[in-house]
């Protein structure tokens, strides 16, 4: 990597090579007083920006936030993946795209040290997205690896940096990627100033939590955030979303924005990480999203979420999440399933959804241990999950809604063999009902069901658990006994 003279300012970065930035060290003489988004646009100068960057609905909200992490997507194509919809193959960005996502999130590495992830990537991907009509949503790491609550490794470059120098460093890291992206005509949307950072940044130096959660580190931990913030507003005219993995603990999440209070930062949008499987119930995220909402006063982001459309498996990788405890009551590892739980997403935190990962199908070339948590099936075709996460808060089915419609199955539980139930619906549309187990694997289907109490006959079923999906109402389990 080529070596050059300390960049005094963040105004010389335009003068500096891109490719230099990434791995050396600066130091700054000072930063300029953050500036407000809404200062930026009241500038005539900024006016069209805002008006592109920043949608806003009929009552001066800001609109919500379809989105999907497709960060891996060049590398599954690389594995030879086809995605399909019903018009056959396609590009997954199209796909997606038709079903109402707007919004792309890229992961930048420092200096990627497994050819991933790069700020050539990242450009190559927004410039993809950003033709197709995307949004773009960055993701910075500051690491040149992955970055979340147990890995917050330091870039190699920036090892053993006194903390004004590595504040100075990530400023120009910061400013150098939003300048490369806008010179090429991408500039984000959103910055994300470090990823799932419950616990700091760039340890241990900005490490925060434990033995480490003394005022010194938060101190030290909030200064590097407000250098990533200062290059944000002094650089470019995106919105900043500081991002924490604590989506089902209300407690833990209130720990860290507390701490984080006293020192003013300048920060647009709230993101959480919520994955029920390892984050616990729907309640949990419902409680957290209120509180920071109600506290901090600041829109909350689910940033990452994934759920099973299915509990198996298309290659000879181990999946992350496979059991049948993996799945939530009244969610169904089913692609019904799959949607209802963003729809239910979206009843919580209308202001936007971001699904991780919706692109790492199995290929030939390329495994996935993510595989049946994406918005592709196993051949590749578009799941319903996509047409929920792009509808939004519009197709949310709230509580009231629910209890508006009800399905209930009798008797339950029934005895194993050819299994005979009576379904029982609120409302006179006709409908479909499907069977499936556990796994999400579809095990009957009965069409024209338009009664209120109608008789399931002929289905052979061995002893488990299955779940009765009905469009509108929802999902209900039920046992079959040996």
């Amino acid at each position: 990597m080529p070596q050059h003279s300390p960049v005094h300012h963040w105004r010389d970065l335009r003068q500096s090579q891109l490719s230099d930035f990434a791995v050396t060290p600066v130091r700054l003489s000072g930063h300029c007083r953050p500036r407000k988004i809404a200062c930026l646009c009241r500038l005539v100068r900024t006016a069209l920006i805002c008006a592109i960057m920043f949608p806003w609905t009929a009552s001066g909200q800001i609109a919500p936030l379809h989105c999907a992490d497709l960060s891996s997507l060049d590398e599954v194509e690389a594995g030879l993946a086809v995605f399909r919809d019903a018009n056959g193959p396609g590009d997954a960005l199209a796909i997606l795209k038709a079903q109402g996502l707007e919004t792309i999130r890229l992961r930048l590495f420092h200096a990627p040290d497994e050819l991933r992830d790069s700020l050539d990537d990242v450009k190559s991907l927004a410039r993809r997205a950003h033709d197709l009509g995307y949004r773009i949503l960055l993701n910075l790491h500051y690491s040149d690896t992955w970055a979340d609550p147990a890995h917050q490794t330091k870039p190699a470059a920036w090892e053993g940096l006194p903390i004004e120098a590595l504040r100075d460093s990530v400023y120009a890291h910061t400013a150098g990627a939003l300048a490369a992206l806008d010179a090429q005509g991408t500039p984000p949307d959103i910055v994300q100033i470090g990823n799932e950072i419950s616990t700091g940044m760039l340890w241990d130096t900005g490490r925060v939590g434990g033995a480490f959660d003394i005022p010194a580190q938060w101190e030290a931990f909030s200064s590097l955030l407000a250098a990533g913030i200062a290059a944000v507003r002094e650089t470019g005219s995106s919105r900043v979303m500081i991002h924490n993995d604590r989506g089902g603990d209300p407690s833990g999440a209130q720990w860290f924005f507390d701490r984080l209070t006293p020192f003013a930062l300048d920060y647009d949008f709230i993101g959480l990480s919520y994955y029920p499987f390892w984050h616990g119930p729907l309640d949990n995220l419902r409680q957290t999203v209120r509180l920071l909402n109600a506290r901090y006063q600041k829109p909350v982001l689910i940033i990452e979420t994934a759920y099973p459309w299915t509990l198996l498996w298309n290659d000879n990788q181990h999946n992350q999440v496979g059991l049948p405890s993996h799945v939530l009551p009244g969610f169904p590892a089913t692609p019904e399933g799959q949607a209802d739980f963003l729809a239910a997403l979206w009843s919580i935190a209308p202001a936007g959804v971001c699904y991780w990962s919706g692109e790492l199908i199995s290929a030939p070339l390329r495994s996935s241990s993510w595989e049946n948590l994406a918005l592709f099936d196993f051949d590749g075709r578009v799941l319903p999950a996509a047409r929920a996460l792009g509808s939004g808060p519009t197709s949310v089915h709230t509580d009231e809604e629910w209890d508006r419609g009800r399905l209930e199955v009798y008797p339950n539980p029934v005895p194993a063999g050819h299994v005979t139930l009576t379904l029982r619906k609120s409302g006179v549309d006709c409908v479909e009902a499907r069977v499936f187990d556990v796994l999400g694997r579809l095990r009957h289907v009965a069409e024209g069901i338009c009664q209120r109490s109608h008789p399931l006959s002929g289905l052979r079923l061995t002893a488990g658990v299955y779940w009765i999906s009905v469009q509108g109402l929802r999902p209900v389990s039920f046992v079959v006994i040996p």
